[in-house]
């Protein structure tokens, strides 16, 4: 039986084609333009010794990070997904997703973010809770589903958590009390708003810690979507001028279940 082999060998390297440019550049931030959105250097000053890498631009600081604070986007920027910084003073490199910025290097628990509530006191029974968004993972505490990110830490949206996927969460709130005699003779409890509507209000009696602190924990669970914000309210049975303290070592745990 004859056989005919044809060669496209030729053919399939005029069909696919791509050029790579490497630039060695010692510091890129002096070389930059203005315009510039996105920009990649090659360092190997040294075949003889082996000495290769591949080099991120750096900012000094998370704040020096573009597109956070005042600047974040209010809707994804396709064209900038996968863009990559490298933070000098935390030494870490972070990846841009359009939206928000996130560690590229990293591999934690991906549906649990765990925040530390601030301290804060009332005299009418009921308190906003002000969410802190420092990350500490030796102390447990990390925002995986981004629920802090970009939002600012001071005013009123210190107390929101921001819902970065639609979906089923559930919300445990653990706080701690102090205050004078009597005012644990009623039920405490929490209230959780979405978008400043009131969905959920949830009383218990106090478990008594120490002699001094006081110690409740409650679990909410709500379907949030993309784009509201969960707010938290320290909350008396009684209210009126009733005075507490919620005190450190009071946290928030926000685990996304579907």
């Amino acid at each position: 039986m004859k056989k005919n082999i044809f060669c496209l060998s030729l053919f399939i390297l005029n069909l696919y084609s791509a050029q790579i440019n490497f630039t060695n550049i010692p510091n890129p931030d002096s070389n930059a333009n203005g315009n510039d959105q996105v920009m990649m250097y090659i360092t190997n000053t040294s075949e003889s010794t082996g000495v290769k890498g591949f080099g991120l631009p750096a900012v000094e600081t998370p704040a020096d990070l573009p597109y956070t604070g005042v600047n974040v986007p209010s809707s994804r920027i396709e064209a900038l997904r996968g863009m990559l910084l490298f933070v000098k003073s935390t030494g870490q490199a972070m990846v841009f997703d359009g939206l928000v910025w996130s560690k590229a290097f990293e591999v934690e628990s991906d549906n649990i973010s765990r925040f530390q509530i601030n301290p804060v006191s009332t005299t009418s029974g009921a308190v906003m809770l002000p969410i802190n968004s420092l990350i500490n993972k030796p102390a447990f505490l990390a925002d995986p589903l981004k629920l802090k990110t970009n939002v600012p830490v001071s005013g009123t949206d210190l107390n929101k958590l921001y819902i970065r996927q639609s979906g089923l969460y559930r919300i445990n709130v653990s706080l701690n009390f102090t205050g004078s005699a009597g005012v644990f003779s009623n039920r405490l409890g929490a209230s959780l708003y979405v978008n400043d509507t009131k969905r959920f209000q949830l009383l218990e009696n106090t478990v008594n810690f120490d002699g001094t602190i006081r110690k409740i924990s409650l679990d909410f669970s709500v379907y949030a979507i993309q784009g509201q914000y969960i707010t938290l309210e320290a909350i008396s049975e009684v209210g009126g001028t009733t005075a507490y303290n919620i005190v450190p070592d009071s946290f928030v745990t926000v685990e996304k279940i579907l």
